[in-house]
C-alpha cells in the first residue's frame, strides 16, 4: 500500500510539471500569434464576440497598433464579458469589416 501511494504521488508531481509546461506553451504560443500580427500586418488586428446575460450579442474589431495597446484592450474586455464570448487575432484581410459591428437583440426580456 505504501508503495502504490508513493507511485501516485510520483505521477502528481509528474502531472503538475506537465500542466506548468503545458501553460508555458501555451502562453508563448499566444505571444508568437501577437508578434507576428505585428511583423505581418503592422498591427495586431481582433474580431471579437460577446453575449451580456440577457442574450444581447456584440460583434467587434479592433487595431491595435503596439503589444500595450493589444493587452490593454484584452483586458477591458476581459473586463466587460458577462457570457459566451470569442477574441481572435486575425489577419489584416480577415477582421469584421465595420458595417458587421454592432449589438444585436432585444435580451432575454426576463421580468
Amino acid at each position: 500500500m505504501k508503495e502504490i501511494i508513493e507511485i501516485l504521488k510520483a505521477k502528481d508531481a509528474k502531472i503538475g510539471m506537465l500542466e506548468a509546461n503545458l501553460k508555458a506553451v501555451r502562453q508563448e504560443t499566444r505571444d508568437f500569434k501577437i508578434y507576428k500580427a505585428l511583423v505581418e500586418d503592422g498591427a495586431i488586428y481582433v474580431n471579437y464576440y460577446s453575449q451580456d446575460c440577457d442574450g444581447v450579442e456584440s460583434y467587434g474589431s479592433c487595431v491595435c497598433k503596439t503589444i500595450e495597446e493589444y493587452r490593454e484592450s484584452e483586458d477591458s474586455f476581459a473586463d466587460s464579458i458577462e457570457g459566451k464570448f470569442s477574441w481572435e487575432i486575425v489577419s489584416k484581410e480577415n477582421a469584421r469589416p465595420q458595417e458587421e459591428c454592432g449589438s444585436y437583440g432585444q435580451g432575454w426580456d426576463i421580468n
